[in-house]
């Protein structure tokens, strides 16, 4: 599950030229990776500023995701130079290869062209300010289908976002054994979402076409739709199977895994995840921290592993904003 852009550092210095300031308290739950709704019938991903909260919960300001799931913080504003890495770069790169390093990419022109992060948002939020390179979307979770294909957008998903942005990615809210139909095993369960996920994923790809990465993330979160407190046991189940289909029948579509420390231990134990080079970690400081490169201390390793994620969300709540270092 490799090959991605990889930068460490910003190449070029960025200058603060805003600070947004949301009224969100530290410490606790945000909204989903949705964004905008906030009236949501289901918990979206809860994240927190400390790793006790849900990632992607309520889009509400003081839940994470309707589902339980997303998240919380966001300031600066970068300059658009800082912000956005060569187009020329980006169309010359190969579509699993690393765009973004810690030296310059040559371009076929003899120019040189500055990697550096790139910056995005998900769910139905709101464009992120310091650039709307990167996109990611919930496809669904459950049995339920969230994505539709005549409108390019879901209750968490964003026409605009992804149409603006230049890589986009969908995501599936894992659901628990609570929810399965009657008589059907934990693995059954993993496996019929995943094959639901790789079908929306083959939807949204036929809307957004090459823009769309080869990843599906796994949404592991603590909610009514999501995964059940301290069921460790049907979780990694669940989880060990539908990553297992997606490595079996994705034809070259990957799985990954988001999550926040908190959420991850609360549902999987010490259990360690198995998408390596596909991490999305949710952690949110106080605030929007100025420095969103990797040796910020909130943007750690994924739980369970000793990798780096390659996404981190930074901030969540109606605004849900992301940083990559690398593109799964």
């Amino acid at each position: 599950m490799k090959n991605y852009l990889k930068v460490k550092k910003l190449v070029k210095s960025f200058v603060v030229t805003a600070v947004l300031s949301f009224g969100l308290t530290s410490g606790g739950h945000f909204t989903e990776a949705a964004g905008l709704n906030q009236a949501k019938t289901e918990p979206v991903k809860s994240v927190q500023a400390n790793s006790s909260q849900t990632i992607h919960a309520s889009k509400k300001a003081t839940s994470p995701k309707v589902e339980s799931q997303h998240k919380k913080e966001r300031r600066n504003v970068k300059s658009q130079a800082s912000v956005h890495a060569s187009a020329t770069a980006k169309r010359n790169a190969a579509r699993n290869s690393a765009i973004f390093t810690q030296k310059t990419l040559e371009e076929s022109n003899g120019t040189e062209a500055t990697a550096e992060y790139i910056f995005g948002s998900d769910s139905a939020s709101s464009p992120n300010p310091k650039g709307e390179d990167l996109y990611l979307g919930k496809l669904g979770y459950g049995s339920t289908v969230q994505f539709a294909a005549s409108t390019g957008s879901g209750i968490y998903f964003s026409s605009a976002r992804a149409q603006n942005a230049s890589y986009v990615y969908g995501y599936w809210f894992l659901t628990g054994i609570q929810k399965a139909p009657t008589g059907t095993s934990a693995s059954d369960w993993g496996r019929q979402q995943a094959k639901l996920a790789l079908k929306t994923y083959e939807t949204m790809k036929s809307v957004y076409g090459s823009k769309v990465r080869p990843v599906i993330f796994i949404d592991v979160e603590s909610a009514l739709t999501g995964m059940k407190d301290n069921d460790y046991a049907n979780n990694r189940s669940i989880y060990n199977a539908f990553v297992q289909y997606l490595n079996q029948y994705g034809q070259g579509v990957k799985p990954g895994t988001y999550s926040s420390t908190g959420n991850w231990e609360r549902t999987m134990g010490d259990f360690s995840p198995s998408t390596p080079g596909a991490y999305w970690l949710a952690h949110y400081p106080g605030d929007i921290p100025s420095n969103l490169t990797t040796s910020n201390s909130y943007w750690g390793n994924f739980p369970g592993t000793n990798e780096k994620a390659e996404i981190w969300q930074y901030y969540g709540g109606s605004n849900d904003y992301d940083v990559a270092w690398k593109l799964p």
